[in-house]
């Protein structure tokens, strides 16, 4: 039973004004028409045997009432259905002379040597290009360098 917002006495019959207090409850009785439209229009779709949008007009009464009772066993009897047609989905692979399902099989224990040994193959290729000597730079006319590499020291020449 709906209680007045403005004095939280309860409502007998959901008028435009409470009796008590003289309070406007207009936002009130479109509340309630409207929640008592979605759940008509979603019996009527159930009985026309449009489930699907029967669904979606109780969820669009769960939106604006969450706690409405008739929505909720509705939605919940769809959800019960829906888990059980899931686990009842293995017996009817069965039933049409399908393979069942297999759980992921992990990988055989030669991929993971295969994928260890590219992996360290790859850091030996790493470590032997860092270790390659470096390009000395232009070279003068005589063969030497035109500039002295440094050998890591930074700073000034010694």
């Amino acid at each position: 039973m709906p209680t007045c917002p403005q004095c939280s006495k309860p409502l007998r019959e959901i008028t435009r004004r409470c009796p008590s207090c003289q309070a406007d409850l207009d936002l009130l009785v479109d509340y309630v028409s409207h929640l008592q439209g979605g759940l008509e229009r979603a019996e009527n779709l159930v009985k026309a045997g449009e489930l699907g949008q029967a669904v979606w007009a109780y969820l669009e009464v769960l939106e604006v009432d969450p706690d409405n009772p008739t929505a909720r066993k509705q939605i919940g009897q769809i959800v019960t259905a829906v888990r059980q047609f899931d686990s009842i989905m293995p017996g009817r692979r069965w039933a049409n002379n399908m393979p069942p399902l297999e759980p992921a099989e992990p990988r055989p224990w030669w991929h993971w040597a295969i994928a260890a040994a590219l992996v360290i193959l790859a850091f030996g290729l790493g470590f032997a290009v860092a270790k390659m000597p470096m390009d000395a730079g232009p070279v003068e006319d005589d063969g030497k360098p035109a500039l002295k590499r440094d050998n890591g020291h930074m700073g000034g020449g010694r």
